[in-house]
């Protein structure tokens, strides 16, 4: 579906997925530190404490979120420049409109990395992959709906309708994941189905 626009809009990918890279190297830095946590919590029987951690992890990622989004739109245009020629105004503009709908839905993307890799940190790596299933799936609803009924903003569309359908599943299933936990792990010792 990108690629049917033209060589300037695949520029303007490329230049808005380098400048998308300063944020989704910390969300996924924060996701590797929740599987760790994860799962030494779970191997030390305290249910509480992952809940406990999921909690902290996605209210550092959500200020984290809003302050990275909220200077990547302010200066979307400052750090397209990092990648692109000011002479080129069309890449500039369109690297501009990925920024400004990409930024918008950091939130969905932070809590997609605490929530899958939670999953996977409890070995739940099965659902960790039906995620990103979700994922392509919805990637395939904007390639065949929205592109041609939105156009280039269709595109722009991609990542964000991805990070909210992964959500959709990654919520319950991660409810799903810690009533698991909590009903096999042991409470002071005793198992919690004696």
């Amino acid at each position: 579906a990108l690629n049917s626009f033209g060589t300037d809009t695949m520029a303007a990918w490329t230049a808005f997925g380098k400048v998308d890279s300063f944020y989704w190297m910390i969300s996924s830095a924060f996701g590797v530190a929740i599987t760790t946590f994860v799962g030494q919590n779970y191997g030390a029987g305290k249910p509480d404490r992952i809940l406990s951690g999921v909690k902290s992890a996605t209210l550092i990622m959500v200020e984290y979120s809003v302050v990275i989004a909220a200077v990547m739109w302010a200066l979307a245009d400052k750090f397209a420049l990092l990648f692109i020629s000011p002479a080129e105004t069309e890449i500039m503009k369109d690297t501009v409109l990925f920024l400004h709908i990409n930024t918008s839905s950091f939130i969905l993307l932070g809590s997609l990395s605490i929530l899958r890799y939670t999953i996977q940190g409890a070995g739940y790596t099965r659902l960790s992959i039906f995620s990103g299933v979700s994922e392509m799936i919805a990637r395939v609803l904007v390639s065949l709906y929205l592109v041609p009924a939105l156009k280039f903003v269709g595109v722009c569309l991609g990542d964000p309708t991805a990070w909210l359908f992964a959500n959709l599943f990654l919520i319950p299933a991660f409810v799903y994941v810690y009533h698991q936990l909590k009903g096999r792990m042991p409470v002071n010792g005793v198992p919690a189905n004696a």
